[in-house]
């Protein structure tokens, strides 16, 4: 369908400037926006009528047999990243009971006793998702129609609550599972934990999993959704930085238990803090220098030599944690101990041996965010739902599917 759009608006131009030219413009887009609004609601309506099977239905089923009532009732708000419209409803009635019925806001494809189409609030959403509120706020106002850090709030909390997480059963059979302290209202320091739950694929990483909760708790409700796709697969490989309370998720699931090999130097520089070993002494240096060489495992290792490097690997350790018991560090020599059953796992079973962490990559994704003042468990839940799904998940605002019919713009 073509719109036929004529405009006539005369601007007093003093300078040839851009950016005097760019503010010239700036108040004639909503003019220009508006009456192409207008004009293709009034042009879609009238070819609605004229349809055997009309795009609406009454309550009553009908959706053929409609008359006018009005072309312009009483006018309706519409706000849009352009601007804010004003649109007079159009009102047709049902020939079947009587019922009358508004058509402006189907034809918009905008839900009832909304302001916004689910296009401009996944927009807004994302912005929201990306900075601060306060900061949303002064950037659409620089690029569009001002919109208070309000309308961006409840943006995020409705679109980001709409979205999912579960593990995909094409992908990859290696996931890991990571938290991290919340700021909460009313809780000091970090009084809830964001649970992640990471999965590997092809190519790069991808969100499978996203909930917040207590502490130690609450893993079960993570894992709940991507149950029957873990099952699916012949072999599946959680990594873990060797917190315990993680597994509770996935009783009677079986899975193989990967210890991640770049938590364990990381969290060996607390026990040997805690065993009173002065950082980057002698002592401290020789330690880190071993458990380094211990976790670091060369990618694409070829299977004849994968059993000798882990022989190597386990003697080295248990020296290690002989080392350890000897100068009394027993904080270390108990981490050590613990950790050695689940260390080479993957790369036992000929998975991927490195576990690089890639959790805590995406909780760096988190932290930029999250950080900034105190949520609600919920508002940083559905915040964080919108922020990991478009960094890493490939979710987008989207956009209309626009017709490739020509549009004619007659100006005067």
């Amino acid at each position: 369908m073509k719109v036929h759009l004529k405009i006539d608006e005369t601007v007093e131009i003093n300078e040839c400037g851009i950016d005097y030219l760019d503010a010239a413009f700036k108040p004639l887009l909503p003019i220009i926006f508006g009456a192409l609004v207008q004009t293709t609601l009034i042009q879609f309506g009238e070819n609605a009528m004229i349809q055997k099977r009309k795009p609406f239905a009454c309550v009553c089923g009908n959706d053929m047999e409609f008359h006018w009532k009005t072309k312009n009732a009483k006018s309706t708000e519409v706000t849009t990243i352009i601007s804010n419209l004003n649109l007079p409803q159009m009102q047709v009635q049902c020939n079947v009971c009587g019922k009358k019925m508004f058509i402006t806001r189907q034809l918009l494809g905008i839900d009832k006793y909304h302001k916004m189409s689910v296009v401009t609030e996944r927009k807004l959403a994302l912005v929201g998702s990306l900075t601060t509120f306060r900061v949303s706020e002064k950037i659409i106002s620089m690029f569009s129609v001002p919109i208070s850090r309000m309308a961006v709030w409840r943006c995020v909390q409705k679109i980001g609550k709409s979205i999912k997480f579960e593990v995909d059963p094409n992908e990859l059979g290696e996931v890991e599972a990571d938290g991290t302290g919340i700021p909460i209202i009313g809780i000091k320091k970090r009084g809830n934990e964001l649970k992640v739950l990471v999965q590997k694929m092809m190519n790069g990483i991808r969100i499978a999993g996203l909930t917040i909760g207590k502490y130690n708790s609450g893993w079960d409700k993570l894992f709940a959704p991507s149950i029957k796709a873990i099952k699916s697969f012949k072999r599946f490989l959680i990594i873990t930085d060797g917190d315990t309370s993680i597994l509770n998720g996935l009783d009677g699931v079986k899975v193989l238990l990967q210890r991640c090999l770049w938590h364990i130097p990381h969290q060996f520089k607390f026990t040997l803090w805690a065993d009173n070993v002065k950082r980057k002494s002698t002592e401290w240096l020789d330690v880190m220098g071993k458990i380094y060489h211990i976790c670091g495992i060369r990618s694409q290792l070829d299977d004849e030599e994968i059993g000798a490097v882990i022989e190597l690997k386990k003697s080295q350790l248990e020296e290690l944690i002989s080392f350890c018991n000897k100068c009394g560090y027993k904080k270390s020599e108990v981490y050590l101990f613990n950790a050695k059953a689940d260390m080479f796992t993957a790369l036992e079973n000929r998975m991927k041996g490195k576990a690089s962490s890639h959790v805590e990559r995406v909780m760096r994704t988190v932290n930029m965010r999250v950080n900034v003042g105190k949520w609600t468990p919920s508002g940083a839940l559905n915040a964080m739902n919108l922020r990991l799904a478009h960094y890493y998940n490939g979710w987008t605002p989207g956009h209309p599917k626009l017709k490739k019919e020509e549009v004619e713009i007659t100006c005067k």
